[in-house]
């Protein structure tokens, strides 16, 4: 039987039963159709985007006492991460819909969740590697199914270059930061690094585009003055 986990609540702990095994959705990149002039055919372009997924999953709660059903309420609410029994090395970034309960009998309710999945299943375990000492190219490998968005973390002062597959992405880092350990977020596009609760923004002392990883092995390497410096490749799955 299928059971899940939404920002650490456990479906089981809650006394959710899943009545129907939980398949993880899949995705496809986006094509688009556009006719050249004169021509007869239209031609489908890919696009490198992909639209969110959707699905439900079918519970009972034996127990729908008020009590039971707030705290169901407060646990599977908004937006976050979701693993499902049935691929647990993988989350997927979902939001979840409003629960509506449907009685059964006393006390006893089928409930429906609606979820939207954004694209890709990440990896709950991803690759990491040091960098540090990556002054020449150091084989990356994205063992994925589609191209990932990495997260750097490196500490270093002045301009900093990371190459990645012959690309470059520089960071220009003021002295009073070469204590500091700066966050490269290439899904998000930001650059920060963190003072207490806060992140503080540097993308603007960056240039060019945020390195990808293509599926497979990559390369990669740093130039500057650079005192520590790692990846975590962030693998995700179609």
């Amino acid at each position: 039987m299928s059971s899940f986990i939404f920002n650490g609540y456990n479906s089981e702990e809650l006394g959710l039963m899943v009545t129907k095994p939980i398949v993880r959705p899949s995705w496809a990149a986006v094509y688009s159709e556009l006719t050249a002039a004169g021509g007869i055919r239209k031609v489908m372009q890919r696009m490198n985007t992909f639209d969110n997924a959707s699905f439900s999953i079918e519970t009972y709660l034996d127990d729908a006492s008020p009590e039971n059903i707030r705290k169901i309420y407060k646990a599977l609410n908004g937006s976050g991460k979701l693993v499902i029994s049935t691929a647990q090395d993988e989350y997927l970034d979902v939001i979840l819909g409003p629960i509506t309960p449907e009685p059964v009998a006393l006390l006893a309710a089928e409930i429906s969740i609606s979820v939207t999945a954004r694209p890709f299943a990440y990896a709950v375990s991803p690759t990491e590697v040091n960098l540090t000492g990556s002054i020449d190219y150091t084989a990356v490998d994205n063992t994925g199914t589609v191209f990932s968005a990495p997260e750097f973390r490196l500490k270093g002062e002045g301009d900093v270059t990371i190459t990645v597959n012959g690309a470059d992405f520089i960071i220009k880092i003021p002295s009073e930061l070469n204590s500091q350990e700066i966050i490269i977020d290439c899904d998000s596009q930001a650059v920060y690094y963190v003072d207490g609760d806060n992140k503080i923004s540097i993308t603007q002392l960056t240039y060019n585009n945020f390195p990808l990883l293509h599926e497979g092995m990559n390369y990669v390497k740093h130039s500057g003055n650079v005192t520590a410096a790692s990846i975590n490749v962030k693998e995700r799955y179609i």
